[in-house]
């Protein structure tokens, strides 16, 4: 195992519910089953007309359920390094995971807003006024706590983004 720095900050989403590892099982089930149809009718039954049928499903079909599969299986872990001001993004489904780097010259303050769809989101933001979109909550509160525990961490200012044309830097001396 590697040593814990304390110049590093790590964010960790969790394990997924119950349920929506079952429904990505189900998902990648009906993948699999979809290739397996296709690999059948193309090659040991040799039909052209239903292999095309079977291919045309699995590029719909298959397509929409590999998407969800992997919606409702994989997590994200980020680590921040403040020696180099790095944050990197793992994305994890089952074994597997991909990282997403990103070098910013220096952390400028951290944003809560609310989007169209009506969550809340978080944003780094850097040089150059530049961000990247960390996390999205089903509320406000958790939002804000989120950011503010970061900016805490970073040392960084922190604002509240959540209504169009009215942004507000949050005094964080005052909230405990």
């Amino acid at each position: 195992m590697g040593e814990k720095k304390e110049n590093e900050i790590s964010i960790f989403t969790g394990k997924r519910a119950w349920y929506e590892l079952l429904l990505a099982s189900i998902f990648f089930g009906a993948f699999i089953y979809m290739i397996v149809l296709f690999v059948y009718f193309a090659f040991i039954e040799v039909s052209i007309k239903i292999a095309i049928r079977a291919f045309v499903t699995f590029l719909l079909c298959g397509t929409y359920c590999l998407v969800y599969g992997f919606k409702f299986s994989a997590t994200k872990n980020m680590l921040i390094d403040l020696e180099t001001n790095t944050v990197i993004s793992r994305y994890i489904i089952g074994p597997f995971s991909y990282d997403v780097k990103l070098k910013a010259t220096e952390f400028e303050y951290i944003s809560f807003f609310e989007d169209r769809y009506g969550e809340f989101g978080t944003n780094l933001w850097y040089v150059k006024n530049r961000h990247y979109k960390m996390y999205s909550f089903e509320d406000k509160e958790s939002a804000f706590q989120f950011s503010l525990d970061l900016s805490n961490k970073l040392n960084i200012d922190l604002l509240d983004a959540t209504e169009k044309g009215n942004f507000k830097w949050v005094k964080k001396e005052n909230i405990q």
